[in-house]
């Protein structure tokens, strides 16, 4: 399968189903790198509310990327 064939069945995907689709990516992409996985565990134990986005900032940020 070429990589346009890939990109339009992703494009038919659901929205639940694309998020899926990107979690299993960034997993295979990331999975065993011990560097990033240190930074993904100090984000989620992040306890101070100040630094967090709301899911609203979130995409305003990645859209501007």
């Amino acid at each position: 399968m070429s990589l346009e064939q890939l990109k339009k069945e992703v494009a038919s995907l659901t929205g639940q189903q694309q998020a899926e689709l990107i979690s299993y990516t960034l997993q295979l992409r990331y999975g065993k790198d011990p560097e990033y996985h240190r930074e993904v565990t100090l984000r989620l134990n992040e306890t101070d509310k100040s630094r967090w986005l709301t899911p609203e900032e979130f995409e305003r940020r990645l859209d501007n990327e």
